[in-house]
């Protein structure tokens, strides 16, 4: 029991720091000195929710199927937004940590932790701050382009703590998917390696799916 409660502390800290990134990715990048912007695209959206649940819901049914055994409908997704928005910068940022003990079994997925970040851009150059936010989250995060998600998107990895992250721009938002997590060892109640690339990926690519199918479900269309 003395090492689960180690380990549970172990991936608390861990959690912390991947959150921390994603704020900043959900955010930061979101500020700092642009370029003065004019009256371009319409932007598609207009409102984001403020429920957790209901950034969460369209996704999941991937989450469940990707979670597998550690997936319990006790997991509710936390705020971790406090703070980030504005009134034309609206964010959102929601984590939920699946994790299971029994049966103990080396080498099986001990927890993964998901996060899910919204970033809405409003006024007259919406569209294009938020293609500006894109830029620099995809230039931040060392990623490659991708298709087939919103209007552009991209794929990372690694850095903070070997995390999977899949992020698209649909018009005037910007979202991302993030997985981490980590596997059983061959002591019980002690975790063990860090999840691979090959264990998370397939979760992130699949719940950014999912969010991109139903941005309804999400945000208010103007």
């Amino acid at each position: 029991m003395k090492h689960w409660r180690r380990t549970q502390d172990r991936v608390r800290g861990l959690r912390s720091s991947t959150v921390s990134a994603l704020l900043v990715l959900g955010a930061v990048t979101g500020c700092g000195v642009e370029e003065a912007g004019q009256a371009g695209a319409e932007p598609m959206f207009g409102g984001l929710t403020d429920s957790c649940a209901q950034v969460a819901a369209p996704a999941m049914s991937a989450i469940r199927a990707y979670t597998g055994a550690l997936f319990s409908d006790a997991v509710e997704f936390e705020d971790e937004s406090s703070g980030l928005s504005s009134p034309e910068k609206p964010v959102k940022v929601c984590t939920a940590e699946y994790q299971r003990v029994e049966p103990w079994s080396a080498g099986e997925p001990l927890h993964r932790t998901i996060t899910l970040s919204f970033s809405l851009r409003l006024g007259d150059d919406a569209v294009e701050a938020t293609e500006r936010h894109f830029d620099r989250a995809l230039d931040d995060t060392k990623g490659s382009a991708a298709t087939g998600l919103g209007d552009e998107s991209f794929v990372s990895w690694g850095a903070p703590d070997d995390t999977a992250l899949n992020a698209f721009r649909k018009s005037n938002v910007f979202v991302s998917a993030a997985v981490f997590g980590s596997n059983m060892s061959d002591r019980e109640g002690i975790s063990g390696p860090r999840a691979g690339r090959s264990e998370v990926e397939p979760g992130a690519r699949a719940i950014a799916e999912a969010l991109a199918a139903d941005l309804g479900a999400v945000l208010a269309s103007n």
